[in-house]
């Protein structure tokens, strides 16, 4: 059983409507499904606006989806509301990009991280919660110090950790981590990511991992979905993935990323384009950006294809 499982998840935003009397609707995830197991990493990558956070914040249910159903150990959770809804977020906890926005300046760092514990286990006293608000920061490399200083005496890095042992407070077996390491500098985000890798192991913990760069990817996840426009166009093992893309968009992805030699560039490479060019609204959403585009791109419902390595493609690579 996996421990999460999410199928045929959509969410669409309305925007204008009001003064110039033209509404336009954003779908912003389409169809998306996959499953993560206990102690595994499945990591959501693509561009800025491919629809990686949208997906994340309908996972954690703090947006609702259109549709789609979202199973946490083997429980339907998408209609979840109130209290039964806050019962079911100890298993699955979020991670944000930005550790300062996400902390209250208001709150000392013993409140913030002890939060949900108030509400997840209200049977720890003061002394109680004080001492495994203590331990979960140790094991993020934060000692007793800082327990009663506020989110601004910190640096970005401590911060994240400090976010990171907020959400381990409670126990989860999922995290949730919306780019976690990319509004940190170069060395922050290794310690971070080694910190993360450290605590999966100790705790057994499912990562869902946000991120557009793939050279972190590579190293921190075992599975990788590829998001465009809202749709996940190929899914599988990082190591699949990354050596053998079927899709034109992850071949795109991956030709992008930095190289230390250019001869270590596939030799025939799909050219690089902005980000806001080029999305079809009907059949195959890359096919306008597409160089293998066929005339049958049009009709296509971007399904994915069965299997361990999964490409949403009709002329896959």
């Amino acid at each position: 059983m996996s421990l999460l499982k999410v199928e045929s998840l959509s969410k669409s935003f309305a925007s204008g409507g009001m003064w110039s009397g033209v509404r336009r609707v954003t779908h912003a995830v389409n169809n998306v499904s996959f499953e993560v197991a206990k102690g595994e990493t499945l990591a959501i990558v693509g561009e800025s606006g491919s629809g990686k956070s949208t997906t994340a914040r309908l996972v954690m249910r703090l947006i609702e989806a259109d549709q789609g159903r979202i199973s946490l150990l083997g429980e339907d959770v998408s209609g979840l509301k109130g209290k039964a809804l806050r019962k079911k977020r100890r298993h699955m906890q979020m991670v944000f990009q930005d550790p300062f926005a996400s902390l209250n300046p208001r709150m000392k760092i013993v409140d913030s991280v002890g939060e949900g514990l108030r509400v997840h286990a209200p049977e720890l006293n003061g002394s109680q919660r004080r001492q495994k608000v203590t331990d979960i920061l140790a094991q993020c490399g934060m000692d007793e110090s800082v327990l009663e200083r506020y989110p601004h005496q910190f640096s970005g890095g401590q911060r994240q950790r400090i976010g990171i042992a907020r959400a381990l407070a409670v126990s989860p077996e999922l995290l949730v981590l919306d780019e976690p390491v990319s509004a940190l500098d170069v060395s922050v985000q290794a310690q971070i990511l080694n910190l993360l890798g450290e605590l999966q192991k100790e705790h057994q913990l499912a990562y869902l991992f946000i991120s557009h760069d793939l050279s972190v990817v590579r190293h921190v996840a075992d599975r990788v979905a590829v998001m465009f426009a809202g749709f996940i166009v190929e899914q599988g093992t990082v190591q699949e993935v990354y050596k053998h893309p079927q899709h034109p968009y992850t071949r795109e992805l991956l030709e992008a990323r930095p190289v230390s030699h250019p001869s270590k560039r596939h030799a025939e490479g799909v050219e690089i384009v902005r980000s806001d060019e080029g999305v079809a609204e009907s059949g195959c959403a890359f096919r306008l950006r597409c160089p293998f585009a066929q005339a049958d791109c049009a009709g296509f419902d971007a399904r994915l294809s069965d299997g361990e390595h999964k490409v949403a493609c009709l002329h896959p690579l």
